[in-house]
């Protein structure tokens, strides 16, 4: 039951933790409005004005007469871990269009771990970049990328905004493979601090390492992924 104030944002996620939760595909029907009103205990006009948000970012499509169908693809987000693909690329390839929430950029000098990392000397400058990303005001992922300032001097706030290998191909620079650990995540009071955060919940850490096609190491990174939006499969073969 809902009880709290801006019932509609409130109703948006609860419709969204169905689709991602009960294992909807596109295309499949939602409960009728008079059936998600009374589960939600809210009224019938505040569904439909959260439906009228979710279509908007194209999440749901509504059919006259028919009903409210899913018009995205939740179960193919981050599905093949093998593949390097930006989380813009994930999210289109469902049918999801991700927004920056937040973003920051910082210089910082390369420290010993970063500097064996990134292949540079200790104390070259650095940009640290930090990104939440997600769909009405939900975090679906955490960003947080450490590159070499000469490779991103002229970057505008659109390219930090972004799709950072998007940005960097744009400028010639194209991320070829990374070396990747999956490691569980349960967040702590700094990371929830920086996210917003509104529920404590299991994240899948994917700490890379980013290489372009000479082997030149292009960025370190830390994508922390919610477990309520991203699951990954891998193919292991028996040789």
């Amino acid at each position: 039951m809902i009880t709290r104030e801006n019932l509609t944002d409130k109703v948006k996620k609860e419709i969204l933790n169905m689709i991602f939760y009960e294992d909807l595909s596109k295309g499949e029907r939602l409960p009728s409005i008079a059936e998600m009103a009374d589960l939600l205990s809210v009224s019938k006009a505040t569904v439909r004005e959260a439906i009228r948000g979710l279509e908007q970012i194209h999440f749901l499509e509504v059919k006259q007469g028919k009903g409210v169908f899913l018009a995205v693809d939740p179960k193919s987000l981050g599905k093949n871990v093998s593949q390097l693909r930006s989380v813009t690329e994930m999210a289109q390839e469902s049918g999801i269009k991700l927004e920056t929430l937040r973003w920051y950029t910082k210089d910082v000098r390369a420290d010993t771990f970063l500097a064996d990392k990134l292949e540079v000397q200790e104390g070259t400058p650095l940009v640290f970049l930090s990104r939440v990303r997600g769909f009405e005001e939900e975090v679906a992922v955490y960003l947080e990328d450490i590159i070499p300032k000469e490779l991103v001097y002229d970057f505008t706030s659109l390219d930090w905004e972004g799709s950072l290998f998007e940005a960097l191909e744009k400028r010639g620079i194209l991320i070829s493979y990374s070396i990747a650990k999956i490691i569980p995540y349960i967040p702590d009071r700094e990371f929830v601090e920086k996210t917003k955060i509104s529920d404590i919940t299991s994240f899948l850490l994917l700490e890379h390492l980013h290489f372009d096609s000479s082997g030149k190491a292009i960025a370190f990174s830390k994508d922390f992924y919610h477990s309520k939006y991203f699951h990954f499969e891998v193919v292991r073969k028996r040789i």
